[in-house]
């Protein structure tokens, strides 16, 4: 016969809280009670009994002695703590931090006008408890049926006893879905409880038999039974190893065993001996039977017979050797301790993780990662293995755990290992700060503002949210103030800009376009990053007209496309032009005006001999002073002003001699002319 003990029995975070937070009360002078039995187990209240604390089911019944009042895990509602306060009472809060979630949630709840449904037994304590922060405004229901007794309500939160079946729960859920407009449901059954369930419905399907140890007013454990039951398995529910009784392992090969969240280890210890001494005295029985059936029988017989008797007790003893191993007291973790562990639960804000000897820890959502996030869900999911360091036991006998802090170790590895090595890292660059930037190299490093580029840097903030590449310069782990990593990119941009400069004299012509950056403007003109070197953009070079300063024409950091004016490779300098790529304000006209076009320009320059015109940008025209009037004019200033727009036709153009003649006298007759002859249309149109 072989004994399979399921993994999760025993038991869970909460209780093994409130199994401590008593322990520690016992040792003091003071008297102490717990509210109500401690846990859901005879056994457990009687061991404290022994020790000093007594269960009361009211605070009255304490009397006027000075005294502490334990809160057990399944909680109680804050009406009750405050009378307990009121009393002098010193109290000690063991409650399970997944029903303190709870209290949180229906108390956020209350607040946004949410009709509280409660899934679970209306008499189990942790309910009554739950109910006290719902200021007893709340439904339960202990099945889905039960939901159509309830009325039509506008909005419904739906949470849950945390030892309920999930399947009865969603259940519950769907059925209320159609009592209200809107449903929020906080599937608040505690992930053990799950973990608990799985490993019975697993090991079921591995045995004959299914021993379910725990209290008959355990909640968790009766839920256990159930689904070891519905798994079609034979189950027996027992609360201590005295119950079993023999006949039920007649003809049983593989036995199973599992444990509600409530049930001791000692207990469980106790059934696993138990079976050891079964198992033994089954064995002598036989052997007994087996000799006076064989004294008869053949020496070689015997021989062949007593080897596999000594095998199967040898294999047997290694079985519950195991067993026996498992169920030994796990060697509590240290403060720094790095351990493996699996997720059993994720929240937004937390996540619990089965650290191994049915220890459970918390990993706080500040903990969780170098990064900023939002919610745990981000990065872990149930069933994910992990490593996770031990900050500390809370007060409240919870091991707090950090993700972030085991991630900040391997990464501080690797950059030591980067540093010692000279090795290029990326990063991206975050923020600005006096003197630097900050970096996200996974964790936060600093990068100052002499090491940004090879030369001064005017802008710091041009290379946030840039990702580039670094050299670690400075490295100390153990750095309390400022940053840890201190990084560079100066080695890093000379060489680049080296390699880069040797390229581009080696492919740089004069007479090639080439686009580049304006790097920086000065009053002679602006230096252009090619990409490797700088060439210098002459004021006289950026348009066919003149330009005062550069600055009216071009912008930092723009970028355009110059022509390779001339090189000298000597002295390494680069001659660019922007206006060799630009057409020519003469090669506009021709395209946009031909002789007998009437036009706008502006008066530029007054001469004796007539008006100088503007008629694009660097070109002017001559209006003669015989074409600035019908009649004769004696000085041209009698007709036109400088910077005065007037209409003129173009009379004659003479690309060759860059020369244009203009009329102002002509142009004035034709519109006169046309104006005549618009009047005379309308006329006729009128008739």
């Amino acid at each position: 016969m072989y004994v399979l003990l399921a993994r999760n029995a025993g038991f869970c975070a909460g209780v093994r809280k409130a199994v401590k937070i008593a322990e520690e009360a016992a040792e003091e002078p003071d008297k102490w009670f717990s509210l109500g039995p401690l846990v859901h187990n005879d056994e457990v209240v009687n061991y404290f009994r022994q020790k000093g604390i007594e269960p009361v089911d009211m605070l009255e019944r304490i009397g006027e002695q000075p005294a502490g009042i334990i809160i057990r895990s399944h909680g109680t509602s804050p009406e009750v703590i405050k009378q307990a306060q009121e009393l002098g009472l010193e109290v000690r809060d063991a409650t399970c931090v997944l029903v303190k979630k709870i209290h949180e949630i229906v108390t956020r709840l209350r607040g946004e006008d949410y009709d509280i449904v409660v899934f679970g037994d209306a008499r189990h304590p942790e309910v009554e408890g739950i109910l006290g922060w719902c200021g007893q405004r709340a439904s339960v229901v202990a099945s889905a049926d039960e939901v159509g007794y309830l009325p039509v309500m506008p909005k419904v939160a739906l949470i849950s006893q945390t030892t309920r079946d999930e399947k009865e729960f969603q259940k519950v859920a769907g059925a209320l879905s159609n009592k209200c407009r809107e449903l929020k449901v906080f599937n608040t059954i505690c992930s053990a409880t799950r973990s608990r369930q799985e490993a019975a419905r697993e090991l079921c399907r591995k045995v004959d038999l299914m021993l379910v140890i725990g209290d008959l007013k355990s909640s968790n454990t009766r839920t256990l039974s159930k689904e070891c039951q519905n798994t079609g398995v034979r189950t027996f529910q027992i609360q201590k190893a005295s119950e079993i009784k023999p006949e039920w392992l007649d003809g049983v090969s593989k036995i199973g065993i599992t444990a509600g969240a409530s049930t001791p280890d000692w207990i469980i210890k106790e059934v696993l001996d138990r079976m050891t001494l079964y198992e033994e005295e089954k064995m002598l029985d036989e052997n007994q039977e087996t000799n006076q059936e064989t004294s008869q029988e053949t020496q070689e017989t015997q021989e062949i017979q007593e080897p596999e008797v000594k095998e199967e007790v040898s294999a047997n003893e290694e079985s519950f050797a195991k067993l026996e191993a498992e169920m030994a007291d796990f060697t509590t973790p240290n403060k720094g301790d790095v351990i493996k562990g699996k997720v059993i639960q994720v929240l937004d804000d937390e996540v619990m993780v089965d650290v191994g000897g049915k220890s459970e820890g918390i990993i706080p959502l500040r903990e969780m990662s170098l990064q900023d996030i939002d919610s745990a869900k981000e990065l872990v999911e149930v069933g994910d293995e992990i490593e996770v360091m031990v900050l500390k036991w809370d007060d409240d006998g919870t091991i707090l755990l950090s993700k972030k802090k085991v991630d900040a170790k391997i990464l501080l590895d690797e950059l030591e290992e980067s540093f010692k090595e000279g090795k290029v890292i990326t990063g991206t660059v975050t923020g600005s700060v006096k003197g630097g930037l900050l970096v996200d190299v996974g964790i936060v490093a600093f990068l100052p503002a002499s090491h940004v580029e090879d030369g001064y840097v005017k802008n710091l903030d041009e290379y946030i949210n840039r990702e580039l590449s670094f050299k670690i310069i400075e490295f100390n782990r153990n750095k309390r103030r400022g940053s840890q990593v201190v990084l560079s990119r100066k080695e890093l941009v000379a060489e680049e800009k080296a390699k880069q400069k040797k390229q581009f004299w080696e492919e740089i012509e004069e007479g090639q376009v080439r686009k580049g950056r304006i790097k920086r403007l000065v009053d002679y003109g602006a230096f252009i990053d090619l990409g490797g070197y700088e060439g210098l953009l002459h004021v006289s070079e950026i348009a066919h007209t003149r330009i005062d300063q550069p600055s009216d024409v071009l912008q930092e950091g723009e970028e355009i496309d110059v022509y390779i004016l001339a090189l000298d490779r000597e002295k390494e300098r680069v001659s660019l032009s922007r206006k060799k790529l630009l057409k020519s304000p003469w090669e506009i006209v021709m395209e946009k005006f031909q002789e007998g076009d009437i036009i706008e320009g502006t008066v530029v320059r007054i001469a004796p001999f007539g008006a100088f015109v503007e008629i694009e940008a660097g070109v002017d025209g001559l209006v003669h002073i015989s074409q600035l009037a019908n009649h004769r004019v004696e000085k041209p200033e009698d007709v036109v002003q400088v910077n005065e727009k007037i209409k003129i036709k173009i009379l004659s153009i003479d690309p060759e001699e860059k020369r244009i003649g203009l009329s102002l006298k002509e142009a004035l007759n034709e519109m006169e002319n046309q104006e005549v002859q618009d009047y005379m249309e309308k006329q006729e149109e009128n008739e």
